[in-house]
């Protein structure tokens, strides 16, 4: 889906409407029958939307279940009816669920693996499941990641939603749960040395961003109530805005759905996933 921009390089009606009075009366003529046909043309895709959203309806229930069965895995909670009894149990092999599962996931892809840094590794051990779900009352998603309790941060879901308008379609708003960090735990934020404080006697540090996956949670504007803060698109460059977008759209579209592809190497590139998907047409 081609993805714009609320408020970005619209026309107004009156710059609109001061365009085609410029074009000589054929030529408007012309431009005025292909703006029906383009009406015609947004109905249909209106309908084509309507669709695909039953379609996605129908079958998001039996997607469900199986990322729930994946989810038991990752958890340990299917550990006794996967062990082979037979098979004697050996010290090392008693671990829950399957070890940076997701964190190996991330890192075969490159977009994802870009965002990953070293100190985020330990947070990310943590993490136990990756859902996705569609935003009934708009065109957006919703993506889930569950820790469980952990030393890094609080909450344990963290949450990024896309809220789109499907007429558009038009990115209207994204929004990331506020990260309450631990002390001496945060992972978006250093500490300036004591010389780049205001004055010698400022005992408050002075922290900078820095490079964090996290980041993708906690965007740097104000939030409007304590659970999640808003991203102002016009107060960001717009490629920052789709790459943010581009981002969700492959964690939903390419990670989640085949998570133990990208985990086994099955998937190590782009080459490979679009190679895979071609054949599944």
């Amino acid at each position: 889906m081609t993805l714009f921009v609320q408020g970005k390089s619209q026309l107004s009606v009156e710059e609109n409407a001061d365009f085609l009075d410029q074009l000589s009366p054929r030529v408007r003529n012309r431009v005025e029958y292909l703006m029906e046909v383009q009406e015609e043309f947004d109905g249909v895709q209106d309908e084509l939307f309507e669709e695909l959203s039953r379609l996605e309806d129908k079958y998001e229930k039996r997607f469900a279940l199986l990322y729930r069965h994946r989810s038991e895995v990752l958890m340990g909670i299917k550990e006794e009816e996967l062990t082979d009894e037979d098979e004697p149990e050996k010290a090392m092999d008693k671990v829950f669920g399957i070890p940076n599962f997701w964190l190996t996931a991330f890192k075969r892809k490159d977009i994802l693996a870009e965002l990953i840094t070293e100190d985020d590794e330990g947070a990310f051990q943590y993490l136990e499941d990756i859902r996705s779900f569609r935003l009934c009352d708009s065109g957006g998603f919703k993506l889930e990641f569950t820790f469980p309790c952990n030393p890094y941060f609080e909450p344990s879901t963290l949450k990024k939603k896309y809220i789109i308008d499907r007429d558009g379609p038009v990115l209207i708003k994204a929004r990331g749960t506020k990260i309450n960090w631990l002390p001496g735990k945060c992972l978006t934020r250093k500490v300036l040395p004591k010389m780049a404080r205001r004055t010698s006697n400022d005992d408050k540090p002075l922290t900078n961003t820095k490079k964090s996956f996290f980041n993708f949670f906690n965007p740097p504007l104000d939030h409007d109530d304590d659970d999640e803060e808003d991203v102002d698109e016009d107060d960001l460059p717009i490629e920052l805005i789709r790459k943010d977008y581009e981002i969700g759209c492959v964690i939903r579209d390419e990670l989640i759905p085949y998570a133990v592809s990208w985990f086994t190497g099955e998937f190590t590139d782009n080459q490979l996933f679009v190679k895979y998907m071609k054949m599944k047409k």
